[in-house]
């Protein structure tokens, strides 16, 4: 059962470290918060066992600095889209020529 923790806790804090480094939004807090409940059933096995903690304490460190990022990119970063006059001139141009082969193809038939 503890390698089982041990091989999930990893896998979550590896994939939150990922996850919360790209723009993945608020993506990143499912496996951070996996990754601490891994984290914690480890520790009460080893604890139980009486083993080196040590793994434990890397993985905790690993979900502290990825929820740190998460929570940072979360209120610090807008994500807004903007619509500059090139884009609709753009668009405008594009609709335009769409029209123009729509009514090309209406007259060859």
């Amino acid at each position: 059962m503890k390698i089982l923790y041990t091989t999930l806790a990893i896998i979550s804090v590896v994939l939150s470290l990922i996850l919360s480094i790209l723009p993945f939004g608020n993506l990143a807090f499912i496996p951070i918060v996996l990754a601490v409940l891994f984290s914690f059933l480890l520790l009460k096995e080893s604890r139980k066992e009486g083993k080196s903690t040590n793994l434990i304490k890397v993985l905790f460190l690993g979900i502290i600095v990825s929820l740190s990022v998460s929570i940072y990119r979360s209120i610090f970063t807008k994500n807004t889209v903007v619509e500059t006059e090139q884009t609709i001139e753009k668009e405008k141009q594009s609709e335009e020529d769409a029209l123009k082969e729509l009514e090309d193809i209406e007259l060859e038939n």
